[in-house]
């Protein structure tokens, strides 16, 4: 038999092998060694062995009994072992906290224990203050060997990468051990890299990203500037809408920059920032200024899209930088030291854009004499811009004669043709700036200044008289409205101060302000032109789609939002009444002006008594209003008849008189006085009215009258 010391010589497994075969209770017997190590295992496995040998059961529970002691004392003596994981992760966050605290363009605020994705919050630097603008960063470790190509690659769940993407900036940090060094790729580009590659990777549960980049003073400056770059553009845009009222959201919607996120590598951003301005979004470029420098070194002649752009917009007397504007300029100055023509035109550019009109005009000259014949184009630009600051400047002789020159260089070159029609405008020419405006349509290719050309001939069109083909500008230019809302504004004005009291075209602007409020349904102004341009053509005549009473309660509704010409309004219903000869209507209307205004609304509120025969109320107001607010022919021809009407007959004669001393011309007034003489005597006197009135108004209407009921006193050739 052989002896049981034989056994130190097995391996665990063979103990554990063995032990499992010698026990019935083998579940029991592994739950009991699950926690220790070899030692208590071969001490079992020998007293297992020993009892079988020998049979003695006696001996199988003293075994047990000193297993249980042994498996007391040992696991009061057995300590954790260190993980190499967990060495790994302090020499990271140590690599980590001491480049952040190098380079001092972060600074590390706290730490994440739950490790659901975040390890470190550290926050941007500037000028040594602090922002508040944080990148999360989950920091990796590894001890492998690089790939072929000296990039790291790790492994994280696809769920680590959806958390990691809820904020923005966010970082993956790897610390390679054999190297001791740290790189980095961004949550974005990881992101990017997956979906290039389709969708499968959402389905995923781990993604391997591929480190290369150093996370070195270099990354850590070019991070920090996009961090607050991006932070502050998206800050602003918040502040923004939390400051915009609920009722404009729709127009800033309609007219809000959009804003973009610059991509990080500088190639990639080039190519977005090329693109935007080779399709003239200089307003776009402009709002991400600060993060299309965070790409690029200071200098780096890929900026000079961003300058320009800037330019661009102080050009087109958009709200610009003047500080921008001043950088661009040095920017080209040291960029090109030549001093091309292009450059100069540039430079030129920038002053004019500033208001230095000498220097951008020595700019231009220059520009225009290095040129030669070589560039017409350019040469034919610098003419036009040099023309708009000579403009500006009073010379107006020399800026047309600019306009003139570059469209002799260049036919089709649309900005000289609107320079000289709107020059022609200004100087009352407005034949010859209505043809350049023509001119410059048909060489647009662009939304924006072919809305603005046809805004300026609107205005030609009115000014000639041609309100048909102004309103037709109208008709294009109103659904463009949102997106450049000088459109509403311009074309109200414009409709206001030409259409609203013209017959011709009363009509054309009742629909104009339909459309207009459709747009802008709560402008109250526009509501206001619309209620008194279907009042004037009411008065004059003309179909409207509106009934009495639906005016009315259009009247209402507008004034009880705004109440301030309620007396003129309800003035405009009482007319609108009087047209349809609803007296009542009228008399209740003009009451309402009345009360509110009595100095200026007597008239008509008399005018409406008398037509009432309501004489004793209408002639206290009729007489304050021809002895006091509208001394005038009208007034007194009214209180002439309301003194007829309460049987003061001379009264009334003395009236009449006053009117026609007023305006001999009033030929209802010379008849009615003529009347109350035949009335009242003496009829001498009413002959010889009556006599000189056939005379002078042979077509009246009273005329006829007279001669018919009065055969035998008037013929056709006057008085028998």
């Amino acid at each position: 038999m052989r002896h049981p010391k034989a056994l130190r010589h097995f391996t665990l497994a063979e103990c554990r092998a063995s032990l499992l075969r010698e026990s019935g209770r083998s579940n029991r017997w592994a739950n009991h060694l699950a926690p220790y190590r070899c030692q208590l295992l071969r001490t079992m496995v020998i007293c297992i062995i020993w009892v079988r040998h020998f049979g003695k059961s006696e001996l199988i529970r003293n075994a047990y009994s000193q297993l249980s002691k042994m498996k007391k004392a040992l696991s009061l003596d057995e300590l954790p072992i260190r993980d190499r994981n967990s060495e790994l992760q302090a020499l990271a966050e140590t690599a980590f906290e001491a480049a952040i605290a190098n380079e001092r363009h972060f600074v590390v605020q706290s730490r994440d224990r739950r490790d659901y994705g975040t390890d470190f919050q550290v926050e941007a630097t500037h000028s040594g203050g602090m922002t508040n603008f944080r990148v999360h960063t989950q920091l990796k470790a590894t001890n492998k060997a690089a790939n072929k190509d000296g990039s790291i690659s790790i492994s994280v769940a696809r769920t680590n990468l959806n958390y990691m993407l809820s904020q923005p900036n966010s970082i993956y940090v790897c610390y390679h051990s054999p190297t001791q060094a740290l790189f980095v790729r961004s949550a974005e580009n990881v992101f990017r890299d997956a979906d290039h590659e389709g969708e499968e990777w959402r389905s995923q549960k781990n993604l391997t990203i591929r480190f290369h980049v150093p996370f070195d003073a270099d990354f850590q400056s070019t991070l920090c500037r996009r961090t607050i770059a991006n932070s502050t553009v998206h800050r602003d845009d918040r502040l923004h809408w939390v400051a915009t009222p609920p009722a404009d959201y729709s127009q800033e919607v309609a007219t809000n920059i959009p804003t973009i996120t610059v991509p990080e590598s500088p190639n990639e951003a080039f190519d977005v920032l090329k693109s935007l301005y080779e399709r003239g979004q200089d307003e776009v470029i402009s709002k991400a200024y600060e993060q299309f420098c965070a790409c690029f070194p200071s200098g780096n002649l890929r900026l000079r899209y961003v300058f320009f752009s800037e330019i661009n917009l102080a050009m087109d007397r958009k709200r610009f930088n003047r500080e921008r504007v001043t950088a661009a300029i040095e920017f080209i100055e040291l960029s090109r030291p030549d001093n091309g023509p292009d450059a100069l035109y540039c430079r030129a550019n920038g002053h004019a854009a500033l208001g230095l009109a000498d220097e951008a005009t020595r700019l231009y000259r220059e520009a225009i004499q290095k040129a030669g014949g070589e560039t017409p184009k350019l040469t034919a630009q610098c003419w036009k811009n040099l023309g708009t600051v000579l403009e500006k400047a009073g010379d107006h002789a020399e800026a047309r004669s600019c306009f003139e020159k570059a469209i002799s260089l260049s036919p089709d070159l649309m900005e000289a043709q609107m320079a000289l029609a709107i020059h022609h405008r200004n100087a009352g020419n407005s034949e010859e700036a209505l043809h350049y405006f023509d001119l410059a349509l048909e060489a647009m290719n662009d939304v924006a200044p072919a809305l603005a050309a046809r805004g300026h001939r609107l205005e030609i069109y009115f000014r000639l008289g041609m309100t048909d083909k102004a309103f037709d500008d109208t008709t294009v230019l109103l659904p463009n409205g949102n997106q450049h809302p000088w459109i509403f504004d311009w074309c109200a004005l414009l409709v206001f101060n030409y259409a609203r009291t013209n017959e011709s075209s009363i009509s054309r602007s009742i629909r104009f302000w339909d459309a207009y409020l459709k747009m802008r349904p709560l402008d109250r102004r526009a509501q206001r032109e619309r209620l008194l341009c279907l009042a004037y053509a009411k008065m004059h005549g003309q179909a409207v789609a509106l009934d009495l009473e639906t005016y009315v309660a259009d009247v209402s509704d507008y004034l009880s939002m705004d109440s301030r010409d309620a007396a003129y309004l309800w003035d405009r219903v009482g007319h609108w009444a009087q047209v349809e000869e609803n007296w009542e209507q009228a008399e209740q209307h003009y009451r309402k002006a009345y009360s509110l205004e009595p100095d200026r609304y007597g008239y008509c509120l008399g005018t409406a008594l008398n037509f009432l025969k309501r004489f004793d109320e209408a002639l206290p107001i009729l007489l304050d209003q021809a002895t006091t607010h509208q001394p005038d022919a009208q007034s007194w021809f009214q209180v002439a008849i309301s003194q007829e009407g309460t049987g003061d007959v001379a009264s009334c004669q003395r009236s009449y008189k006053r009117a026609l001393s007023l305006d001999p011309e009033y030929d209802i007034a010379m008849f009615n006085l003529a009347g109350t003489y035949w009335n009242h005597g003496p009829r001498s006197e009413a002959i010889r009215l009556w006599s000189d009135a056939l005379k002078r108004f042979p077509s009246h209407s009273s005329s006829s009258q007279i001669r018919r009921e009065f055969p035998g006193l008037f013929g056709d050739s006057g008085v028998k």
